[in-house]
């Protein structure tokens, strides 16, 4: 995904990436709260004397020159080459400059492409202990069929699906375009089956539902298709029916400029400040115009959710329409990226550097610092359970921190009393059973890989069930969001 800090925007700049090059202004840029680990340094033998020529790079290809015809292995020129590019970008000392590579690579190109898969089209989620349809991608195969958000899932192809492995239904939904997928769904009281031939759909990186007098759109990051998914969701909505808007930005690690200003853009007047943007030469005031919305306006004032791993460009959004007066924010102090990156492109590898740093409309640097909400809300405690050291089994009788975690989970969740001793007794061992039998685990009471991964599921669940911040918005008045 494209490497986007909090919020950033930029002047056009060509990325050496061929397959960018077509990108609008700002597009290339990246705002995400994402950084990479830094390389360590080897030893050294012995030091050799370099003669410096006019070119900067003569000491970096001597060095190569050595290392491939001397080195005591075999070495290929990728691996020196990408070494040197590394090298170059920890000397910056800056955690969001980096090579990328798997995860980290593929997450920028779908921020900057898009990404797309064969499956039907739907959304879904877990309510009530149930796998149901959450949402229904327009145009896609579910969309031209009987199915409707809030069914059920009850099987995927004749196999049986459950909220305990809630993780492995989307595999089973999804697969080769062009192939047939069978879902049998529960409505009401009565079961059927829909069979859909699978096409290729573009992941979005929005949903949208409807809760009480509110419409509910989750924004997981800014991608290259953001700004055109929300204009269509914004249209969508029955104003009179559901007066309120709730965006929710929680865990949005950000993701690409162009996105972030082109969303803010909707929801201002022409000329309203969305950002400042200074590099090493100039400052630049990016301010909302046609241009960028398309000629689209809302008057709806949202109410944005936030909390800390809320980042880069999901920041420059809030902060444009909070400081604007056209946005109330709930929930905790937002992560504090405010740096913008580009990436860049050599023959077999690619990168992303700082490029600049952004600033609110009101000219606040929140790098380190983040976004306050309007209204707070405490962090859940579940949010702050420990995560196990390790992934070995746990067992009655045995001791440690790893217990005294294991403890807190199952408390957390409801299992057991108030009760962290570090110790797997009798009453741990039966807790743990009741938690295996409720997940559809092997109840034998001991603990391992398989058991933790659906702890962490279910702490998520509940998290997403106890939604302090949703709840806090929800009971907001409309005339709070009243200049």
């Amino acid at each position: 995904m494209a490497e986007v800090e909090p919020n950033n925007s930029h002047q056009n700049k060509e990325i050496s990436n061929n397959k960018k090059k077509h990108l609008p202004k700002y597009a290339q840029f990246l705002l995400t709260g994402i950084a990479g680990a830094a390389i360590g340094a080897g030893l050294t033998f012995g030091i050799m004397e370099v003669k410096e020529l006019k070119s900067p790079f003569y000491q970096v290809e001597k060095v190569y020159e050595q290392l491939q015809g001397s080195y005591y292995k075999k070495v290929s020129p990728q691996t020196l080459r990408q070494g040197a590019i590394n090298g170059m970008l920890n000397s910056l000392n800056d955690p969001f400059s980096e090579g990328l590579s798997g995860a980290n690579q593929e997450q920028v190109n779908n921020i900057l492409e898009g990404s797309s898969f064969g499956g039907v089209g739907i959304q879904m989620a877990v309510r009530n202990n149930k796998v149901v349809v959450d949402s229904i991608v327009a145009d896609s195969p579910a969309s031209k069929s009987t199915i409707k958000p809030g069914d059920e899932i009850v099987a995927v192809n004749n196999k049986k699906v459950s909220a305990a492995q809630f993780s492995k239904v989307a595999p089973l939904v999804r697969g080769k375009i062009g192939t047939k997928v069978t879902l049998k769904l529960r409505r009401a009281n009565s079961t059927f089956n829909v069979t859909l031939k699978r096409a290729r759909i573009s992941q979005s990186s929005l949903t949208k539902r409807t809760e009480g007098n509110a419409t509910i759109i989750t924004i997981t990051q800014f991608d290259v298709n953001t700004a055109k998914d929300l204009k269509s969701a914004l249209k969508s909505i029955n104003t009179k029916k559901y007066p309120k808007l709730i965006i929710d930005l929680q865990d949005n690690p950000g993701g690409a400029m162009d996105a972030a200003l082109k969303s803010a853009s909707y929801f201002l007047s022409n000329n309203k400040i969305i950002m400042q943007y200074q590099d090493r030469k100039q400052k630049e005031v990016i301010r909302s115009d046609k241009k960028l919305s398309g000629g689209y306006h809302t008057n709806l004032k949202p109410i944005i959710l936030i909390n800390a791993n809320t980042a880069s460009a999901s920041e420059i959004f809030t902060a444009a329409l909070v400081q604007n007066h056209r946005a109330v924010s709930v929930g905790q102090t937002s992560y504090g990226k405010g740096t913008v990156q580009e990436v860049g492109q050599t023959q077999d590898s690619e990168y992303k550097y700082t490029i600049a740093k952004w600033l609110t409309p009101n000219g606040t640097w929140i790098n380190q610092k983040g976004l306050k909400p309007t209204y707070p809300v405490p962090e859940s405690s579940l949010a702050k359970l420990p995560q196990f050291q390790s992934m070995s089994i746990l067992k009655k009788s045995m001791t440690g921190v790893d217990v005294a975690t294991l403890q807190q989970y199952l408390t957390a969740l409801g299992y057991m009393p108030k009760y962290v001793t570090g110790v797997f007794d009798d009453e741990t061992k039966n807790a743990v059973i009741e938690f295996q039998k409720a997940h559809g685990l092997t109840a034998d009471g001991i603990v391992n890989g398989q058991v933790q991964a659906q702890l962490y599921l279910a702490v998520a669940q509940k998290l997403q069930d106890d939604n302090s911040a949703l709840k806090k918005a929800m009971s907001l008045n409309l005339k709070d969001m009243e200049d």
